[in-house]
């Protein structure tokens, strides 16, 4: 066991130098400008905001005051209160695609990285999407079955070291 203790913090101890050597290597001074700020962005124009939202402020109050109506009747009778409103809920901001995956990586590796988390955020976030759970449930299985046979090396060389 005292030698593969030793082994161990050699090799780690020649990686951390090899690094640091590196490291080294862009450590120097870096001038940078600062980028200008456009600061109104960060101001908002009520009259601006009340006008983009008014369409969606009409077919509040036209849904208020007729309690039998609905989003959908309305779409079916192509009324001009939701002619330019879409009816698409998309979890999380994603973008509602059914082929994207969340965030723009594979769901193959939400599970093979991040394992049960991974595929539990797949899920939630591509709205219970079955094939997408599916990669990442693959990916998951790929890295326990990865993990388990590092374990066994690991110990059979712990085990042979004895």
């Amino acid at each position: 066991m005292k030698k593969f203790i030793l082994k161990s913090a050699s090799i780690i101890l020649a990686i951390s130098l090899l690094s640091a050597q590196n490291y080294s290597i862009y450590a120097r001074d870096i001038t940078t400008a600062t980028p200008e700020l456009d600061e109104s962005v960060f101001n908002y124009d009520e009259a601006e905001l009340n006008d983009a939202l008014s369409e969606l402020n009409e077919l509040d109050t036209y849904l208020e005051s007729n309690t039998d109506a609905t989003f959908e009747s309305l779409s079916e009778q192509e009324s001009d209160l939701v002619a330019n409103i879409e009816s698409t809920a998309s979890p999380m901001g994603m973008s509602g695609q059914d082929s994207e995956p969340p965030l723009g990586i594979p769901s193959f590796l939400w599970g093979c990285v991040f394992g049960i988390l991974g595929l539990l955020v797949v899920y939630i976030a591509t709205d219970n999407d079955k094939e997408e759970a599916k990669k990442a449930m693959w990916g998951c299985l790929a890295g326990t079955a990865v993990s388990v046979v590092i374990y066994v090396i690991a110990f059979a060389a712990v085990e042979s070291s004895n």
